[in-house]
C-alpha cells in the first residue's frame, strides 16, 4: 500500500514551486520589460562599433581652375583584438605588408580596446595585399588622402594638413573651417561567427566642404619658384622669396619661396622650410625703404625734382655715427638722390622733414602693422615710437635701418606708387565655392597719396631702372620702375652689422599693364655678390619678362 504524503507537507512543497515560478517570472519581466534596452544595448556593443566617416575636404583651385590640392580615396586598415585569436602570429603576418615592426603592432593589439588603427591611408596594393588574406579581426574603412599634383609648386602657401586632414600650416590652416567637410558615420558589424567585419547600413552621410579658387596663377607662381631656385643656387644664397601682386585691388599672383618642400612626401628635414618667408620673416630693408622718404618729400612739396643736395662726397657725420655712401657723390639734384640711392642724400632729405614729419608718413603707409592677409603667421613688423627715437634714428630709419618690415609690406607700398595712390589689402582667395553657390571674396583699399603724388614718385621710380641703380631689372620696350635694396643684417653675437651678411631686395613694378603688378624679391645672404641690383633685380627682370608675356598672351589677368 502507497504511502501517504502528510496534506502539509504537499502543501509546502507546492508553495516552494509556485514561489520559484513566481521569483522567475518577476525575473523574466524585469529582463524583458524593464531592462531591455540595457541589455540590447550591451548586445549590441558587442557586436557593433560605430566609426566617424570624414566628409570631403574641399579643392583649392589656382584662379585659372588648375587643381592645386585635393583629396583621393584611399583605404585604412583596422583591427578587433578580441577577433583574434593569435595575436603574436597576426602582427608578424601584418608586419610584413604594412612596414611597421612586428613588435608596434603587437603593442596596439594588446591595448584591450575593441578597435585600434593598423595604418592609415594604405596604398591600393596593400589593401589588396592584406584582404587576400583574409585574416581574423581585420577591417577596411575608406578615407581621404589630401593629394598636391604639383608637389613642390606653392608648397609654403598651400601648407599641409595631418593624417585626419586637419590643418596646420599655409592655406590648408587659415581656411581649414570652410574646406573641412561635415563628419558622417557609420556602423561596423561583426556577423555571427564573431569572425568576419561588416558594415551596417545604419549609416550618417559625411558632407563635402567648401572649394576655394585662388588669386594665385599656378603658371606664373612655378616660374617665379624655378628663377629663386637659379638665383639662390647662382649666389650661394641661405633662401629667397618673391611676390606677385596686382597693384590695383591687391590680388597675389605668385608668393613663392626657395627653398621648398613636397607636402605628399615630407620629411624631417623639410621641416625648416614650412613657413612662407614673404609673410613670416621679418628685416631690416636698406635702401627699398627710401620710396617712404620719397612719398614724404612730394608730399610736403619741399623739394624740387632738380633741386641740389650736397652728399658730402661719400662721407657724413650725423649723431652718433658717420654715414656712407657706395660711391663718393658730391652734388646731386633731389631725383639722382634716388637714382642713385645716395643713404646721405636721403637721410638730408629726411632731416629737413623732420622724425615727426617722416614717422606719421610711415604710420600712414601701416608699416608695424600686419597688411591683413588672408593667410597665417603674418609678422607686423617692427617700428619704434616716434619718441623713443634716438639722435640717429632720424638719420638712418629712412634709409632702412632701425625698423622691421616683411616683404608683403613693401610691395604694398610700391603698389601705392604704381596704382595712383591707395593702400590696398592683399588677399589669396578670390571665391569660396559650395554646392553650387560662390561667394567672391572683399577687398579692400583707402587713398593715402593723391595721383599727382604717386605719379611723380613713378616718374622717379622709373629713372631708378631706366639710368640708375636698377638697370639690371629693366624690359625692353616697357615701364618698369623699382628701387634696389642692399642692407646688412644685424650680428646679435658680435653687437653689431655683420661684415659678410646681406639681404638684397629689389622691389618694383610694371606700369604699362591694364593691371599694374607689383614684384618683390628678396635674397637671403648671397655670397657671390650682395647687391640688390645685382642679385635680386635680375631675378626681377626674368620674372617680369614671363609675367608679361604670359598674360598678354592670355588677355590680360581675368
Amino acid at each position: 500500500m502507497a504511502r501517504v504524503i502528510p496534506k502539509k507537507r504537499s502543501v509546502v512543497v507546492y508553495s516552494f514551486f509556485v514561489l520559484c515560478f513566481l521569483v522567475i517570472t518577476a525575473r523574466i519581466v524585469n529582463l524583458q520589460v524593464f531592462r531591455s534596452s540595457f541589455y540590447r544595448k550591451l548586445a549590441q556593443g558587442q557586436h557593433y562599433r560605430l566609426l566617424k566617416i570624414q566628409g570631403r575636404r574641399g579643392t583649392i583651385f589656382d584662379r585659372k581652375d588648375r587643381t592645386l590640392a585635393a583629396g583621393l580615396y584611399c583605404y585604412s586598415v583596422f583591427a578587433d583584438p578580441s577577433l583574434i585569436s593569435d595575436l603574436e602570429a597576426s602582427a608578424k603576418i601584418i608586419s610584413q605588408y604594412t612596414g611597421l615592426s612586428q613588435e608596434t603592432l603587437l603593442s596596439r593589439l594588446k591595448k584591450g580596446k575593441r578597435f585600434i588603427w593598423i595604418k592609415r591611408k594604405i596604398s591600393l596594393r596593400e589593401r589588396q595585399e592584406l584582404a587576400a588574406l583574409n585574416l581574423e579581426g581585420i577591417g577596411f574603412i575608406r578615407e581621404q588622402k589630401r593629394f598636391y599634383p604639383h608637389n613642390t609648386v606653392g608648397a609654403a602657401l598651400l601648407g599641409l594638413v595631418d593624417i585626419d586632414n586637419k590643418g596646420l600650416e599655409g592655406l590648408e590652416f587659415f581656411y581649414h573651417q570652410y574646406l573641412s567637410g561635415k563628419d558622417g558615420k557609420v556602423k561596423i558589424l561583426q556577423d555571427s561567427s564573431l569572425r568576419k567585419i561588416i558594415f551596417s547600413s545604419g549609416s550618417a552621410i559625411p558632407q563635402a566642404g567648401a572649394d576655394l579658387v585662388l588669386t594665385v596663377d599656378a603658371q606664373i607662381q612655378y616660374w617665379v619658384e624655378e628663377i629663386l631656385e637659379k638665383t639662390v643656387k647662382k649666389f650661394r644664397a641661405q633662401d629667397a622669396s618673391a611676390v606677385i601682386m596686382d597693384a590695383s585691388n591687391g590680388e597675389i599672383l605668385a608668393l613663392a619661396n626657395y627653398p621648398s618642400f613636397n607636402a605628399n612626401a615630407l620629411n624631417q628635414e623639410d621641416l625648416k622650410y614650412l613657413k612662407n618667408r614673404v609673410v613670416v620673416d621679418m628685416f631690416e630693408p636698406g635702401s627699398v625703404f627710401k620710396v617712404v622718404t620719397l612719398l614724404a618729400a612730394l608730399n610736403e612739396k619741399i623739394f624740387s625734382p632738380d633741386e641740389i643736395i650736397f652728399c658730402e662726397n661719400g662721407e657724413f657725420k650725423i649723431p652718433g655715427s658717420i654715414l656712407h655712401d657706395w660711391h663718393a657723390y658730391g652734388k646731386l639734384t633731389f631725383e639722382e638722390v634716388f637714382m642713385k640711392s645716395s643713404n646721405i642724400g636721403v637721410a638730408k632729405i629726411a632731416s629737413s622733414l623732420g622724425a615727426q614729419t617722416l614717422y606719421q608718413y610711415i604710420q600712414r603707409l601701416e608699416f608695424g602693422r600686419p597688411t591683413g592677409i588672408d593667410f597665417p603667421g603674418e609678422v607686423s613688423g617692427w617700428v619704434k615710437n616716434q619718441d623713443q627715437w634716438s639722435k640717429t634714428s632720424g638719420f638712418i630709419i629712412p634709409i632702412g635701418q632701425e625698423i622691421g618690415v616683411n616683404l608683403l609690406q613693401l610691395a604694398r607700398t610700391f603698389a601705392v606708387v604704381a596704382n595712383g595712390g591707395y593702400l590696398v589689402k592683399p588677399h589669396l582667395v578670390k571665391k569660396i565655392c559650395s554646392y553650387g553657390y560662390c561667394k567672391d571674396s572683399d577687398y579692400s583699399k583707402k587713398q593715402v597719396f593723391s595721383p599727382e603724388v604717386t605719379e611723380e614718385a613713378k616718374r622717379i621710380l622709373i629713372k631708378v631702372v631706366q639710368e640708375g641703380t636698377g638697370k639690371s631689372a629693366g624690359v625692353s620696350g616697357r615701364l618698369i620702375g623699382g628701387k634696389t635694396g642692399t642692407a646688412q643684417k644685424y650680428d646679435p653675437d658680435i653687437g653689431r652689422y655683420s661684415p659678410n651678411d646681406y639681404r638684397a631686395t629689389f622691389v618694383g613694378f610694371i606700369a604699362d599693364l591694364d593691371h599694374p603688378l607689383v614684384i618683390a624679391v628678396s635674397v637671403d645672404e648671397p655670397r657671390a655678390s650682395h647687391f640688390g641690383g645685382v642679385v635680386a633685380a635680375p631675378a626681377f627682370k626674368e620674372i617680369s619678362e614671363k609675367t608679361i608675356a604670359y598674360l598678354e598672351g592670355q588677355n590680360g589677368i581675368e
